[in-house]
């Protein structure tokens, strides 16, 4: 009796662990998008089109600066971005939340 009570135990913590993981996901999903937009400086040149592109290791790091949350580039879904505007950004954040913002891409001012 006593091995069965302690495998229960066990599933149910295991189980209260996991809604507290998908939980924070979603409390990040809400930020993210409370938020809704993480601005890139970047070196422009002719008709406003950037020098190299945007990476998802800079979309983390402005989001680390805002939220304080170091979150994995690797689940950063990002368009091609050649020049200065506004794109949308997908990051999964658990295998059921999906948090999305804007990737805001602006000129560097020259020093």
């Amino acid at each position: 009796m006593h091995l069965r009570r302690s495998i229960e135990k066990d599933k149910q913590r295991a189980e209260q662990q996991a809604r507290e993981v998908k939980t924070k996901a979603q409390a990040m999903a809400i930020a993210l998008s409370t938020i809704g937009k993480f601005v890139i400086k970047k070196k422009v040149g002719e008709e406003d089109k950037i020098f190299g592109s945007v990476t998802t290791t800079e979309i983390v790091e402005a989001i680390f600066k805002q939220t304080g949350r170091e979150l994995n580039k690797k689940d950063i879904e990002l368009p091609e971005i050649t020049s200065v505007g506004t794109f949308p950004a997908t990051i999964r954040l658990h295998p059921e939340v999906v948090g999305t913002f804007n990737v805001v891409v602006q000129r560097e001012k020259n020093a």
